[in-house]
């Protein structure tokens, strides 16, 4: 992989000729071999409208993204020849010049990535550009649009970039492993490691284990914990977030308090008896610990006569007599034991 095509003067931030250094970005990390774009528009809505061979209708939202498109360009199509094996889904790459604010750059690369993707039944992959800074972006239609993001990056850690999605990270088997292989090497965290509310309070949870202040077990230092923990890539990206599109696992709102409680107690008694600290107090409730983990044989119920075992009281009597016996009878034991080693102790020499 030639690093330095990355840099030419100008290049892929900076260059008039845009879809021409996004190609040798491909080629640089080995997708294609192509040397010039397949289609490059000269009339941007001409070329969505007719030489793409779109025919879906295009609604006011996504014609009004249409229209901060700067240049256009349909780069190569990876077809199924290209994979070991054939599938009739193919992935088409494109490179978009935006010109929006930076506040509108993420959505409206998200609407036409959308519009895109929703024309075909095949793998969309877009790299858009905006000012110096470039993105990637995928999109598969499936009932809805499937659509994924990478961050944005510039010159200084393109490199991590290309390292990721190098044609040696991602598989050749087929176009649905590769595109979701190039996806899970570009995309953003959010999207390869989605939060869960489980996870969140199971976080507040085990963070509260290992505490020793009280008051961090309050409902109101929960709450603030989980939503800054589920909210937190979205103040990260600010204006480039976009949603997961079909998760809504950040509705923390509908976990009861009674999930939280029940949680909180059972970690604390697996740390407890990890730690082995879990003791009884033998002076509050006057038993002793033996009691619940004596050896001596339990009583069975199928010896005790049934007028005696449907009756409380009898019960009580009859146990209370047959636990005299046994002791009694261990009384009776210890003696002969202490009489046969003290004969023991006389006849050795």
């Amino acid at each position: 992989m030639d690093d330095s095509l990355l840099y030419d003067e100008g290049g892929l931030f900076d260059g008039p000729n845009y879809q021409g250094e996004v190609l040798k970005f491909f080629q640089t990390v080995g997708h294609t071999s192509a040397v010039a774009p397949l289609i490059v528009a000269e009339d941007i809505l001409h070329c969505i409208y007719s030489e793409l061979n779109f025919n879906a209708f295009f609604d006011k939202n996504e014609r009004s993204a249409f229209s901060c498109i700067e240049s256009l360009s349909r780069l190569f199509t990876l077809d199924s020849e290209a994979f070991y094996k054939s599938q009739i889904s193919q992935v088409h790459y494109y490179a978009v010049l935006l010109n929006t604010s930076k506040s509108e750059r993420t959505i409206t690369a998200n609407a036409i990535l959308n519009a895109f993707a929703k024309n075909t039944s095949d793998y969309v992959v877009i790299m858009f550009r905006h000012e110096k800074m470039c993105m990637l972006a995928f999109g598969k239609k499936t009932n809805g649009s499937m659509t994924f993001f990478s961050d944005w990056f510039d010159e200084r850690n393109v490199i991590d970039i290309v390292s990721k999605v190098d044609i040696r990270n991602l598989s050749l088997n087929s176009s649905h492993e590769f595109f979701f292989d190039f996806v899970y090497m570009a995309a953003r965290s959010y999207y390869t490691q989605p939060m869960s509310r489980d996870y969140a309070y199971s976080e507040w949870c085990s963070m509260n284990i290992l505490s020793d202040g009280e008051e961090d077990y309050t409902r109101s230092r929960r709450s603030e914990y989980v939503n800054n923990l589920m909210y937190a890539h979205i103040h990260e990206y600010g204006d480039d977030y976009i949603e997961i599109q079909g998760i809504d696992d950040y509705q923390t709102g509908i976990i009861s308090d009674n999930d939280y409680d029940f949680d909180l107690l059972e970690l604390e008694l697996d740390e407890m008896m990890a730690a082995e600290v879990f003791e009884m107090d033998d002076d509050e409730y006057g038993i002793e610990e033996d009691d619940f983990f004596d050896e001596t044989e339990h009583i069975d119920a199928e010896n005790i006569p049934p007028e005696i075992l449907s009756d409380p009281v009898k019960l009580l009597e009859w146990l209370r007599k047959n636990e005299r016996l046994n002791e009694d009878e261990q009384t009776q034991n210890d003696d002969i034991y202490r009489v046969a080693h003290i004969n023991i102790l006389r006849t050795t020499p």
